[in-house]
């Protein structure tokens, strides 16, 4: 038996761009956020050199902490390479963001521009159990 198919009226969801357009807006918020973290930890490296760049070592008694890692490594190199790599990830994905929202747009206004100008539609509805109605669309 084959799969059903849909009907001829109704176009797959594809075919009008809105899988396209999903995913580009996903991708780009993803893109936005990793930027963002990237600001923040370049933000957070040059206040923490700032910081261990002062001469109060002998007198700050937390200075061991915020100057060095818990292994002995700088904590300006870490921001520095965890701002650098968030950056580095943001660029593709939002490139990639890019093409799905063009191809998206581009696939949209043809399913548009392919399909009969209705300019008013009747749709029937009903909630399965005792309410009915029908709803007047107007396109322009």
């Amino acid at each position: 038996m084959p799969p059903r198919q849909p009907p001829a009226a109704r176009a797959a969801v594809s075919e009008r761009g809105d899988v396209e357009i999903g995913l580009g807006a996903v991708t780009a918020a993803v893109a936005g956020a990793l930027v963002g973290v990237g600001s923040y930890e370049a933000y957070r490296a040059v206040r923490t050199r700032n910081y261990c760049t002062l001469q109060n070592w002998l007198r700050d008694p937390e200075y061991s902490t915020h100057c060095m890692g818990p292994l002995g490594g700088d904590p300006f190199v870490a921001a520095v390479v965890s701002s650098s790599l968030s950056f580095a990830f943001a660029v593709p994905i939002a490139v990639a963001s890019g093409f799905l929202l063009r191809r998206g747009i581009v696939t949209r206004r043809a399913w548009k521009a392919a399909r009969p100008a209705n300019k008013m539609s009747f749709r029937p509805w009903s909630n399965g159990q005792t309410t009915f109605g029908l709803t007047f669309g107007l396109a322009f």
